[in-house]
């Protein structure tokens, strides 16, 4: 989705096929262009400048395009500890299915 005027820009995606290695923890403030970790020892750059937010555990096998993490480009690392409203909706209707089928 679209936050502060980014989508696609956001996404950090696995360059290669290989193992990924973090140089970075979620909440760490971020500039483009700075290394956030290694897929195969080919280097992973941040597109904007943010807070990152979202970030696959190091040591996880992924494919080339694989999404590995996100870029908050709102800065407040805040956001970093919350509930998404994407994932809020994604929980709620879980639920409601769970609920219908065990609530009869």
């Amino acid at each position: 989705g679209s936050i502060g005027g980014f989508t696609e820009q956001r996404v950090l995606r696995a360059p290669v096929d290989g193992t990924f290695q973090s140089r970075r923890s979620i909440s760490d403030p971020i500039k483009s262009g700075d290394v956030i970790g290694t897929v195969a020892e080919t280097k992973v750059h941040a597109g904007i400048d943010g807070v990152l937010r979202g970030l696959i555990r190091s040591g996880t096998r992924v494919s080339k395009g694989l999404k590995i993490g996100d870029i908050d480009p709102r800065r407040d690392r805040s956001f970093c500890y919350t509930i998404s409203d994407k994932a809020r909706a994604i929980g709620g209707s879980v639920l409601e299915g769970i609920l219908r089928v065990f609530n009869v």
